[in-house]
């Protein structure tokens, strides 16, 4: 058997959420002959093959960018050459550049859309890439999304219903392995109202992301300002265009306990969020999805205060069993929240405890590859 993943970024030159699942899909079927087709992260790169972690990547040369879209007609070509052979072509949606390739039947196999997100950042040229993206999903042979969140608050998915199959992502065997260690000697013996292990009695609260408009990190900063318990510590683990920005506003709010960590190595990454109390995602907008980092940390025995978006944020931690979840762009309920969590130990531990056991249920990596499986079998048979 032969898949073909298609998108326009991947490890290492460029990554995220999406890199993550393509490459846990790869990871997962090394059994089939496999290839990634991408784009290079700049225009000035020529086409390359070169392997990552044992899978064949083909980079394609871009001519320019243009609403955050390499454009390449390189790619259009490689794509209906380097999948003549494939059984399945799995499409990361949204690039319209393979929307363009659907269009053209520039492409064999069967046709797996991986619905990621909505297409926001397009609106202002919605008006024509809605009917491209309606194409494709026709002639999509199934959709996958991470959570019946995602799938009940799209309308433009509705129309295909019978096509779509839930798939949650995993979380890597490295978090899973590192995370049960830690929660075991760090979180789960610890009493209710005793400093932990390392002797701590401040409250460091966590973000993880990109500095992007969607994720809200405004609304946390001036929720952090309106929190009166003493001894709470915020850490913004990540960089983007708004950086500076927020800074700027941590400033102009008198914020002290503060910390700007930057891009930070997974390493790091999970070294911050063993040091945490619990993660805070006060993302504002339906382009966020899913959002793996609630994972990561309740890998480690992590509460999580999230957002309700009609996406896939509130399923992943329920509001009242692993976190809080709150309106998002609320100020008020999103410091209140965090004085609930800042101010429980008691509570934080017992929706820690519901969130490890959570996702070493239904989130690892054998659970995630299971349900491709039987997806993928029943797709070839048919068309066999």
């Amino acid at each position: 058997m032969k898949m073909t993943q298609v998108f326009k970024v991947y490890w290492p030159d460029n990554g995220g959420g999406i890199a993550s699942v393509m490459e846990s899909i790869a990871d997962g079927f090394r059994d089939w002959e496999q290839e990634i087709i991408v784009c290079q992260d700049s225009r000035e790169k020529k086409c390359a093959d070169d392997c990552y972690h044992g899978i064949a990547v083909r980079r394609c040369r871009q001519l320019f960018e243009a609403v955050s879209t390499p454009v390449s007609l390189q790619f259009l070509q490689d794509v209906k050459k380097r999948t003549r052979n494939s059984d399945l072509v799995v499409y990361h949606f949204p690039y319209p550049m393979v929307d363009i390739a659907v269009l053209l039947g520039m492409y064999s196999g069967r046709l797996a859309v991986w619905w990621h997100c909505g297409f926001e950042k397009y609106k202002k040229l919605a008006f024509l890439y809605r009917p491209l993206v309606r194409n494709t999903l026709k002639k999509a042979d199934v959709i996958f999304v991470s959570s019946r969140g995602n799938l009940e608050n799209t309308d433009i998915l509705r129309k295909y219903y019978k096509k779509c199959r839930v798939v949650p992502f995993c979380i890597s065997d490295t978090y899973l392995k590192r995370g049960q260690v830690h929660a075991e000697k760090f979180y789960m013996q610890k009493q209710p109202g005793q400093a932990d292990s390392m002797g701590r009695n401040q409250i460091t609260i966590l973000f993880i992301g990109r500095l992007v408009w969607y994720k809200g990190c405004d609304i946390l900063l001036k929720a952090f300002a309106g929190i009166r318990r003493a001894g709470c510590k915020l850490v913004l683990v990540g960089s983007g265009p708004l950086e500076q920005e927020l800074k700027h506003l941590a400033v102009s709010l008198k914020l002290k306990n503060i910390v700007f960590a930057g891009r930070v190595s997974e390493k790091e990454k999970m070294h911050w969020i063993e040091q945490c109390d619990f993660l805070v995602l006060p993302s504002v907008s339906e382009a966020e999805a899913f959002a793996v980092v609630q994972l990561e940390a309740m890998a480690f025995g992590k509460p999580v205060i999230n957002t309700a978006l009609k996406s896939g944020v509130p399923h992943v931690s329920v509001d009242g069993v692993t976190g809080v979840t709150v309106k998002p762009g609320s100020v008020r309920e999103l410091a209140q929240a965090m004085e609930k969590l800042a101010g429980n130990a008691k509570l934080r531990r017992e929706y820690g405890a519901n969130a490890l056991r959570v996702v070493q249920k239904e989130y690892t990596k054998e659970m995630m590859v299971k349900r491709y499986r039987q997806i993928f079998q029943k797709m070839i048979l048919v068309s066999d």
